[in-house]
């Protein structure tokens, strides 16, 4: 098989999936592992997907906030009712911009008293009914496409805060890599949330187990409680398990 077949295989493998493993595309094309390495490799220097040990993960452009809000929508809401379960009766939460966190928001219980920080205005207008819960808006210029406050006003309104519980909308998660974000501005924003607070809440769609985004937010470890769908790749998860997180697994209806 020519290079160029095999990569063009690869790429469709990628598609269909959003990663693929050397030690298994070796079986398959009966080359060596540093073969497939090196096809991975042309493949990420053309922008076709992003390395990771031991294969690749699909690269995925930024979608903004408007076009994702009703994407797979059932399942963002078994994940946002299980995660506004855990928040705690009158602590300190940072939930910042994003169609899953958005829908941990709708899901707080109106006599729960909670302060709510948040850079989306979305999350904000989504409370408003709330008697219980004081809303807090960090400021600074709207960026559209994340939905977010995420100027140099906002990292400064940030630092001033001690923060419970961080509920993150994580753009990809990895167990080496972490919690991962698509721009510089948002990664820089939720790093310096990550910061401030004493604990993170994760609620990931299955599919962002398999995005490789460009900015390192956050790793895996003992502060972090990951919510999940039942679908949730087993191998990722024990590998966060180990590095201390804990995984709450939705079950049922969240397909």
């Amino acid at each position: 098989m020519l290079t160029r077949e095999r990569q063009t295989l690869i790429r469709s493998r990628l598609d269909a999936h959003g990663r693929v493993v050397a030690a298994e595309l070796s079986v398959e094309f009966e080359v060596s592992e540093d073969t497939i390495r090196r096809d991975l490799r042309e493949l990420a220097a053309a922008g076709l997907c992003e390395r990771v040990y031991g294969g690749a993960l699909l690269r995925t452009p930024p979608v903004p906030l408007g076009l994702r809000l009703d994407v797979r929508l059932e399942a963002k809401r078994t994940l946002g009712r299980m995660t506004a379960s855990l928040l705690e009766e009158g602590s300190v939460v940072f939930i910042d911009a994003g169609s899953t966190n958005l829908e941990v928001a709708r899901a707080i219980a109106p006599g729960l008293r909670l302060t709510v920080v948040t850079n989306g205005p979305v999350i904000a207008a989504a409370l408003i009914d709330r008697p219980h819960t004081e809303v807090i808006m960090v400021g600074g210029r709207m960026n559209a496409d994340l939905g977010a406050c995420v100027d140099a006003q906002a990292l400064t309104e940030i630092g001033r805060l001690n923060i419970d519980a961080y509920v993150i909308g994580a753009c990809g998660i990895d167990p080496a890599a972490g919690l991962m974000a698509q721009s510089f501005e948002e990664g820089s924003i939720k790093r310096a949330i990550a910061a401030r607070s004493g604990a993170i809440l994760a609620p990931v769609t299955t599919e962002k187990f398999t995005v490789r985004a460009p900015f390192a937010v956050s790793d895996i470890t003992d502060d972090s409680t990951l919510i999940v769908e039942a679908d949730a790749p087993e191998a990722a998860l024990s590998r966060m398990r180990a590095q201390g997180a804990r995984i709450v697994a939705c079950r049922g209806d969240a397909g």
